[in-house]
């Protein structure tokens, strides 16, 4: 439970490593809504604490831990009425002391409950604690002095044994540290070594002042354990531990198992985690939608993966970890929007063709191709337009001006900037097209103040352009 929050520093925020929503009602609405009086489902839960751990760059493993250890993620009991601990600990998060916040709303309302709650462990990162890894926030181990503060830095808490230098497995970060083991990365993980010694925390253990921390910054050994929910689409991952399941829906039983992936094994992700379809289920977790290399997809849970440091964009032998348009390649070519050649090159400096240009907006929108030519369909869902003889002209090059009117159609783009391009004038077809892809910011013009709408475009910018639209 909370203590009396004493003297913290308001230091500016840490690194943001997520862009989820924050945890209001509407971000988990597809659990419906919340009702007064009634816990919402483990996997409703599951989603609020998730949401409002990213909103605060908080890794949700740790979140989660914290509100399973302080009241099990329960905010009311059998009889609806708010859960208020003899101490006065409210909620789910269990807060004490904390007169800053509205203590009805604590009792009443479970998604201010853990909004505040998140926020009293985003005050304790930020206060006078020693700190492990430095000030990532993206690092799980980073966050032990914060969790033990969360509780309170008393002689019960010390994470050494005074008399005998054993490990106090009974303190409350080291319970709560066990719980992520358990159920973020189910005991499949080692956190790093801290090196604590007896000699770094000053206690009497029969009084109950706080303990006095003797040394302020560590340097753990071992490998630190990164959050995984700082994977995007687009990263590649490994699997660790164990033998993980690639699934074809998010969770389910042995009957949605595809096949059992070894450990090691690499993979891409193509799109941002889900939670776990059974609304019922109690697993923390989350899924990821993946790719394996031959091309395989499912889901795999997060509790088995950590991102890999080999660059997605190796599969292609010409294109670079340092090239521009790298993050943008391997982001389409995992969701098989583009591809790459068999002798195993992407070819970025190629010129597109409209055909081929039509072909990735066709995939990436799902449109269903029903025997016909891509750039047929992209005709008939006014995609793209032929020329004055109504010619598709499938195998010309692609221009500039060209990919920005697709792109307005395809993705219906409205909102405008205004252009100042020296080449580009109100007269043009694409003006108004150019304007909204400026103002969505998917590209713009070059150090001369120049379009170059007649430019035909390569496959490196075209992933690049389509990426960037499709990240909006």
């Amino acid at each position: 439970m909370v203590q009396a929050a004493g003297m913290l520093s308001f230091l500016a925020g840490g690194l943001s490593f997520s862009g989820q929503a924050s945890a209001d009602a509407a971000a988990c609405a597809q659990y419906g809504s919340i009702q007064p009086g009634v816990n919402p489902s483990f996997q409703h839960i599951n989603c609020l604490l998730t949401a409002e751990a990213l909103e605060q760059d908080i890794p949700p493993e740790v979140v989660k831990a914290v509100a399973m250890e302080e009241n099990a993620w329960k905010q009311f009991d059998e009889n609806g009425d708010p859960i208020v601990s003899d101490d006065g600990g409210i909620g789910l998060m269990q807060l004490t002391n904390q007169a800053a916040f509205d203590q009805e709303r604590l009792k009443t309302d479970i998604v201010y409950n853990i909004e505040k709650g998140v926020t009293v462990l985003d005050e304790k990162f930020k206060s006078n604690v020693p700190k492990i890894a430095g000030d990532r926030r993206d690092v799980i181990e980073n966050w032990y002095f914060p969790v033990m503060a969360y509780n309170g830095i008393k002689p019960v808490n010390s994470p050494l044994k005074q008399e005998t230098g054993e490990v106090n497995v009974e303190a409350y970060q080291e319970k709560v540290f066990a719980e992520i083991k358990a159920s973020s990365f189910i005991n499949d993980r080692s956190f790093a070594d801290f090196g604590f010694q007896t000699s770094d925390f000053q206690y009497d253990p029969d009084k109950t002042d706080n303990i006095v921390f003797k040394k302020m910054s560590y340097t753990p050994t071992g490998s630190l354990t990164q959050t995984t929910y700082s994977l995007q689409k687009g990263d590649q991952a490994v699997t660790v531990n164990n033998t993980p399941a690639l699934r074809s829906v998010p969770g389910g039983g042995a009957e949605e198992i595809l096949e059992e992936l070894a450990e090691g094994t690499l993979l891409t992700l193509t799109g941002p985690f889900q939670f776990d379809q059974n609304p019922n289920s109690t697993r923390q977790f989350v899924w990821y939608p993946v790719k394996t290399a031959d091309g395989k997809t499912g889901f795999v849970s997060s509790a088995y993966l950590q991102k890999s440091d080999k660059p997605a964009a190796s599969l292609f032998k010409d294109v670079s970890a340092n090239y521009r348009f790298y993050n943008d390649i391997a982001a389409l070519s995992s969701q098989d929007i583009i591809g790459g050649y068999k002798d195993g090159t992407f070819k970025p400096g190629k010129q597109v063709t409209r055909g081929e240009a039509a072909s990735m907006v066709v995939r990436a929108l799902g449109l269903p191709i029903n025997g016909m030519k891509p750039i047929e369909v992209a005709k008939k869902h006014g995609i793209i337009n032929g020329d004055r003889n109504g010619r598709l002209a499938e195998g010309e090059p692609v221009t500039r001006a060209q990919v920005a009117i697709i792109l307005t159609n395809a993705f219906q783009l409205k909102e405008s900037a205004p252009i100042s391009f020296t080449d580009v004038h109100e007269r043009m077809a694409a003006y108004d097209s150019i304007r909204r892809i400026v103002a969505a910011k998917i590209t713009y013009g070059d150090e001369n103040n120049k379009f170059n709408p007649d430019r035909p475009v390569t496959r490196g910018e075209i992933a690049a352009f389509l990426n960037r639209t499709l990240e909006r």
